[in-house]
């Protein structure tokens, strides 16, 4: 074993070790931060922890030189302009999406063109389960790629895109209307649905995003409302989910209600092959039940079609419990696991008085004193972890689609959490020595340049040469000059038997990477 690694494995058991006697502690952080609020929630003092604090949560962690630069802008303008960002494309941003252009095609195009790989446009419309069979694995390699790519242009957006905030809301949606783009046919709706609905819809109105989602062929695909009819069987599992998981929240609707809900949404499929506007939603009038119905003792009366489902969505949307849902788990993201009270309020009080206007309630969020209240209280989630990790050492990707591997080894492979409920926010799901360990093994690999898939110098991120240089650099640039003297101490004492500059900056850069106060925002 080489000795930069003898070091990096030496020096990654102790920080493990504490990494894992820290992962329970969610006690406040932010005492003598400089931060204050003024009984208006307003901020009367800012400085560089309170930048970063914003950083770590309305954004995928600070590149280098971005929490000077949040500094000197103040925290009401980037708000301002991360709630309002202008619609001119990135050209940065654009120029590393090309690779990955088309993995973003639209369904029907993404289809067309495996069809074409595969020589199987003609059994598409057969009728034979034997043809269909042989179509669906000569397009599984297809598929797999696809993923790769469609993961890779997510990856790349959180890491290079100017819209930050937005591309937080877009994870969180993410989740809350999770999809698994494995199963079936979701794999080719999975990146419209997160191009053409979660993405336009991320800082807008509630109701209008809860509508675009169950329209969409990946959701009805997934969930199976695209079979679900009045006569041949009607599907609850969409139903459930709408009620239990996209809006009211668990105990907070009588049974019943999931049958009347499901029969309203009978009709609502996925137009096919031949059809006007292939993949595509369509309501079909001949699956759909036209009796009467009554869910939240709201009458639907008979005859009725794709309209009652829009009023049952509208109805859902804005319905009291639903904002309550809707309220905790945005604070649950943005503030604490358990989110403080004071936090539920105000994002609920201002869902309700804006009508569900997300850019009003994740304002009235970063002003509330619990949100500064919640320093390094949270335990990053895998893909969390990753990004700002690549952030933090200003990667890049290379334009291939392998960085997709290294999430599936954490935990966290985006699009393939197979339960309605998406990935989870809490700490307890992630924190198991399994998990650190693989998190080391992240950070080792990008601070000593072998993350496939990822372009880094770390060399020009610690310019530093000695050992306390290095350290005092890592501790403030890494870690908002939040290391603990065992870290630092443990760091330190690697670095000092490192001969060779850049094994030490390396060595530097993966043990600050993988540090315990790293895997906390």
């Amino acid at each position: 074993m080489s000795e930069p690694r003898r070091s990096l494995v030496a020096s990654a058991l102790i920080l493990a070790g504490a990494l894992l006697a820290t992962s329970g502690s969610c006690g406040p952080a932010g005492s003598g931060s400089g931060v204050q609020l003024a009984p208006q929630a307003t901020l009367v003092a800012w400085d560089a922890a309170a930048a970063r604090h914003v950083l770590d949560r309305f954004a995928f962690g600070p590149r280098p030189g971005e929490v000077e630069a949040l500094v000197d802008m103040g925290l009401e303008r980037w708000l301002a302009a991360q709630l309002a960002p202008s619609p001119a494309a990135d050209p940065v941003l654009q120029r590393a999406l090309v690779p990955y252009a088309a993995a973003l095609k639209p369904p029907a195009a993404l289809i067309g063109d495996w069809l074409d790989m595969a020589g199987g446009a003609d059994m598409l419309t057969s009728n034979g389960m034997r043809a269909k069979g042989e179509l669906q694995r000569s397009m599984k390699p297809h598929f797999r790629a696809h993923l790769a790519e469609l993961v890779a242009a997510q990856l790349t957006r959180q890491l290079l895109s100017p819209r930050q905030l937005e591309e937080t809301m877009i994870d969180f949606w993410a989740n809350h209307f999770n999809v698994f783009a494995p199963k079936g046919l979701v794999r080719s709706f999975a990146g419209d649905y997160v191009e053409r609905v979660l993405r336009p819809h991320a800082l807008g109105r509630f109701e209008e995003l809860l509508l675009a989602t169950a329209r969409h062929p990946a959701m009805l695909i997934y969930l199976d409302n695209a079979a679900s009819s009045f006569k041949r069987g009607v599907n609850e599992n969409y139903a459930r989910e709408l009620l239990e998981l996209h809006t009211l929240g668990v105990g907070e609707f009588a049974e019943h209600y999931v049958v009347g809900v499901a029969r309203i949404l009978t009709g609502w499929t996925v137009s096919r092959p031949g059809q006007p506007r292939p993949f595509e939603f369509v309501f079909r009038a001949r699956q759909h039940d036209f009796g009467p119905k009554t869910v939240l003792d709201d009458t639907y009366r008979p005859g009725q079609g794709e309209e009652e489902g829009v009023l049952l969505i509208r109805r859902l949307a804005t319905h009291p419990a639903t904002l309550a849902h809707l309220a905790r788990k945005l604070c649950a993201k943005f503030v604490a696991d358990d989110p403080p009270e004071s936090c539920v309020t105000a994002a609920r009080d201002t869902l309700a008085r804006t009508q569900g206007e997300m850019r009003a309630v994740l304002a009235a969020i970063a002003r509330d004193p619990s949100f500064w209240q919640a320093r390094r209280t949270k335990l990053k989630r895998p893909l969390e972890l990753a990004v700002s990790a690549l952030r933090a050492v200003d990667a890049r990707l290379d334009g291939t689609p392998r960085i997709a591997q290294a999430l599936k080894t954490l935990g966290e492979p985006m699009l393939e959490e197979s339960l309605p409920t998406g990935y989870p926010e809490d700490a307890a799901a992630w924190a198991s020595s399994g998990g650190f360990l693989a998190r080391m093994s992240f950070a080792s690999a990008l601070g000593f340049e072998r993350s496939k898939g990822v372009i880094v110098d770390v060399d020009a991120v610690f310019s530093e040469s000695e050992p306390e240089a290095l350290v005092a650099f890592g501790n403030r640039a890494i870690l908002g000059g939040a290391g603990s003297e065992q870290t630092l101490g443990a760091i330190r004492s690697a670095l000092s038997q490192q001969a060779d500059v850049s094994d030490r900056r390396h060595l530097a850069a993966s043990l600050f990477l993988g540090s315990p106060e790293f895997q906390r925002q």
